[in-house]
């Protein structure tokens, strides 16, 4: 009776996840745009600004807006988005009691100056500029790129700043940005293609062999662009076994089965650059990169942001940056990328002004038909990543971390082991990615175990005498989820711990309730 009771629940929460995030990747409707009045373009109150921007397309288009999100659903969100953890319980207790009308934004303050949001930055770019399956291979590596990054915003370098440091990268392989040319064997093929990726928003790769067939590039183009990094190699340092980024002036790159000289040329631009005085051309390419003259890079980086924040980009997807077209809302894709140029690039910043609108902060909940998943009239629903959901579980429910300052080596093995085992680098936060093998691996995995074992953590300080069921429920709904149990859901559960026919102790029947939480479709997602 007890292992079918948890499997019907944990068959529900499943299905509940699957259907919640099936809407949010059906195919988007890209029909012509209604013509809205726009408002004053200035940098005041650009919040305010942006709000205004969703909330005149949806009037214009008649869209009816989602309520404002209740405080344990906007703080599991924040917490998540800028923190890469949900929140802790005393946390979630003292915001969920603070009555305080600022509360929102001074916790948005708070974490974006939180060491966590710098980790958090961190992990995230670090996926975004290695090749999928290099952090297998290259795991010593993809930590020294990770703890650049890592201080990088610790120190709030500038975006293009950061960037800069990408595509300038030399001396030795294994530190940090120079992973960024040693990952792709310091090919210029596949440089190109993943530094017009990652940091111009465009696929420029479809062109390398004929002409893109869907966008405007020619062939010219990309040979063009690759050529900036046609001077790479890799040498060793003084005969010995360690390596350096090094550029060999001189160095040409030719067509394939060609003996013609691709000659550099920026994306976009029919004129042939200005010669750089030490003829580097990557550093050539940088020093455009972030110009005015580019309309890419600040747009790029800004789709990035967004597309963290709401699961889509206002141009989805984000690498197709070259299709305006597909933009929701261009006004605001123009006036944000503005805003950023204009602070000098500051990530922070941007990630404040977004964070504090009314459209982030609404709920993902209705009781009605889902709107269109790029109008922004309610919050779309995020699959937690695999570091999000394994940090949130050691954090709250095993009670201990996982996050850089390692405390035990095989804590450390754990969370590599699960993030390779439930990491899926070609899904998007709408989707749920996960299949079979990967769910029974989630439910009967060491990590799980050690969630429902009593000797520790929280189902431990829960057993105190000064707790009655209520409470107890109510820290393990607030430890997985985020919320507080509804009436029915705390009755439910009483039922459970005190059903005299279930074969099991009563620690043991705390274990399976944090079995069904840990493993329900919220505590798999980000509202």
């Amino acid at each position: 009776m007890r292992i079918e009771l948890l499997l019907k629940r944990f068959a529900s929460t499943v299905a509940t996840l699957i259907g919640v995030l099936q809407f949010a990747s059906c195919p988007v409707n890209l029909c012509a745009q209604a013509t809205v009045a726009l408002p004053r373009t200035d940098f005041d109150d650009p919040t305010a600004t942006v709000d205004r921007f969703i909330d005149a397309k949806l009037t214009a288009d008649e869209r009816a807006l989602a309520k404002r999100s209740d405080d344990a659903e906007f703080c599991r969100r924040v917490w998540l988005d800028l923190a890469g953890v949900a929140p802790p319980i005393w946390e979630l207790r003292e915001f969920l009691a603070d009555r305080d009308v600022e509360k929102r934004t001074r916790l948005i303050d708070r974490l974006i100056a939180s060491p966590r949001f710098a980790s958090h930055m961190a992990t995230r770019f670090t996926h975004s500029i290695l090749p999928s399956d290099s952090e297998a291979i290259r795991g010593n590596d993809s930590d020294e790129l990770r703890e650049w990054l890592r201080r990088a915003f610790v120190e709030n370098k500038p975006y293009d700043h950061m960037v800069g440091a990408f595509l300038t990268a030399g001396g030795a392989t294994d530190s940090g940005p120079a992973i960024f040319y040693t990952s792709r064997d310091a090919d210029p093929v596949k440089v190109a293609a993943a530094t017009s990726r990652l940091f111009l928003g465009i696929r420029i790769d479809c062109a390398q062999c004929h002409d893109h067939p869907f966008a405007d590039w020619t062939q010219d183009d990309f040979w063009s662009f690759a050529a900036f990094f046609s001077q790479l190699q890799v040498d060793s340092q003084n005969g010995s076994s360690a390596t350096a980024i090094e550029d060999r002036i001189g160095k040409e790159l030719t067509y394939p089965e060609s003996d013609r000289i691709a000659e550099p040329r920026y994306l976009g631009v029919d004129e042939i650059p200005e010669p750089d005085p030490g003829n580097l051309r990557r550093r050539q390419l940088t020093i455009w990169l972030a110009s005015r003259s580019n309309p890419y890079f600040a747009r790029a980086a800004v789709n990035r942001v967004w597309a963290h924040l709401f699961g889509r980009g206002i141009i989805n997807p984000i690498d197709e940056l070259d299709s305006m077209s597909l933009a929701t809302h261009p006004e605001l894709l123009e006036y944000l990328s503005e805003y950023f140029t204009q602070t000098r690039f500051d990530l922070t910043k941007l990630y404040r002004v977004i964070a504090k609108t009314n459209a982030y902060q609404r709920t993902s909940q209705t009781e009605s038909s889902r709107p269109a998943i790029d109008s922004y009239a309610l919050m779309l629903p995020k699959t937690l990543s695999a570091e999000q959901y394994f940090d949130t579980i050691a954090q709250n429910v095993i009670r201990q971390r996982f996050d850089g300052s390692i405390e035990s080596e095989r804590g450390e093995q754990l969370r590599r082991l699960f993030v390779q085992r439930m990491r899926n680098s070609g899904a998007t936060p709408l989707e749920y990615p996960h299949g079979v093998v990967q769910a029974l691996g989630m439910m009967n995995g060491p990590e799980m175990m050690s969630a429902t074992a009593n000797e520790n953590g929280l189902l431990a300080s829960i057993e105190a005498p000064f707790y009655d069921d209520s409470q107890r429920i109510e820290a393990l709904f607030l430890a997985c989820v985020s919320r507080k149990p509804t009436s029915e859901e705390a009755q439910r559960f009483t039922d459970y711990l005190n059903d005299a026919s279930i074969e099991a102790t009563r620690q043991e029947r705390l274990g399976d309730l944090v079995w069904v939480l840990a493993n329900s479709a919220e505590c798999f997602s980000c509202p």
